[in-house]
């Protein structure tokens, strides 16, 4: 038994006076063999692959918490990387996102428009605030993130046109028109009767404020 520490405690302490030797040895030799090592790590994930995954399955299971704090930190750590990498990836890969999405469009139509009608009923406000970034997007003006609901509030439901209290069908009205370059901002939307809105012409002089 003690010849057997011995050794032991001899092995600790070769290694632990060769340990730079031992990293350079071992860092030349992985870089000298790199397309075996690779090719080799290849074909045992593919010979292991369903080990890998339950192993992989059940250490994610036993450690939820704690990787779920090391993203979280990460996550916040390197918000701004990650958001420079996503926004490089999107112009790099901007056609090939568009034809997916053109593709996965149509491919998923009849759920889309389930979905969407579904969306529309459950959260008419919201689906019109989508309707409205989207307009405004098609004709490239300034976003910001407008809620129907904030606008009716600020306004008192009155219809900045008339000055009377508008019903549950009203419409966001652009003060300085998306066509003639208006912002799609809070400063710049009010609350308005439909047939207010539809009966002054598409021009900025026909607007009767400014916030």
């Amino acid at each position: 038994m003690k010849q057997a520490s011995d050794r032991r405690a001899a092995r600790v302490a070769y290694y632990q006076a060769h340990k730079t030797e031992r990293a350079a040895y071992q860092k030349a030799y992985h870089e000298a063999h790199k397309t075996e090592r690779a090719a080799y790590q290849k074909a045992h994930h593919e010979a292991h692959k369903a080990e890998l995954a339950a192993r992989k399955r059940v250490y994610r299971e036993a450690h939820k918490a704690e990787l779920a704090a090391h993203d979280k930190a990460y996550h916040e750590a390197h918000k701004t990387e990650r958001a420079a990498h996503r926004k490089v990836h999107r112009e790099a890969h901007k056609a090939e996102r568009a034809a997916y999405r053109k593709v996965h469009r149509e491919a998923h139509k009849a759920e889309r428009a389930a979905y969407d009608k579904a969306y529309r009923l459950a959260y008419p406000d919201k689906a019109l605030d989508r309707w409205s970034r989207r307009r405004a997007r098609k004709r490239a003006a300034t976003i910001e993130n407008v809620s129907r609901a904030v606008v009716y509030e600020r306004d008192g439901g009155r219809c900045h046109i008339c000055g009377k209290k508008v019903g549950k069908r009203w419409h966001l009205d652009h003060l300085i028109p998306l066509a003639r370059g208006g912002e799609h901002s809070y400063k710049n939307v009010a609350v308005s009767h439909p047939k207010c809105n539809m009966s002054k012409q598409t021009k900025a002089g026909a607007q009767l404020r400014l916030l």
